[in-house]
């Protein structure tokens, strides 16, 4: 009889374990050959502070004035969409890899960005600080 209810509650307490899982959380695991697609904001958001691939063109471009920042844009509004930051200290590698302006470069082009996302005034990026987080497919 003690066994019996042993595995009563043995079968209660893996029961319980699976239905506490967060079946919808599933949808935002990522493995290393997936691409998020650089428009789903929320998906991009939920791998803040992770390692990920996002492919998505690249709508616009700016370079700011005083700090010589680039923000490649992959919206149409790049104060709600994602954002590809290069600092100046290092386009220096982009220019050794032959691309002298990253921010004409890449422009309209369909790339798939490598790096972890972060929020930075309410919005993701990621930070780009080599040519080799950065790879055009079309």
């Amino acid at each position: 009889m003690k066994k019996n209810n042993f595995n009563k509650h043995k079968m209660l307490i893996v029961l319980g374990l699976l239905l506490s899982l967060n079946l919808p959380a599933l949808a935002f695991i990522n493995n290393n050959n997936s691409s998020i697609d650089a428009e789903n904001m929320i998906l991009v958001s939920n791998y803040t502070s992770k390692n990920v691939k996002i492919t998505g063109t690249v709508c616009s471009s700016q370079i700011t004035d005083h700090s010589k920042v680039i923000f490649l844009n992959f919206g149409k509004n790049f104060n709600t969409s994602l954002s590809a930051v290069i600092y100046d200290f290092d386009i220096h590698s982009f220019i050794d890899a032959g691309i002298d302006k990253p921010e004409s470069y890449f422009n309209n082009k369909k790339v798939t960005l490598t790096g972890v996302v972060r929020i930075n005034n309410g919005k993701p990026e990621i930070v780009i600080n080599s040519p080799k987080q950065i790879q055009i497919i079309n």
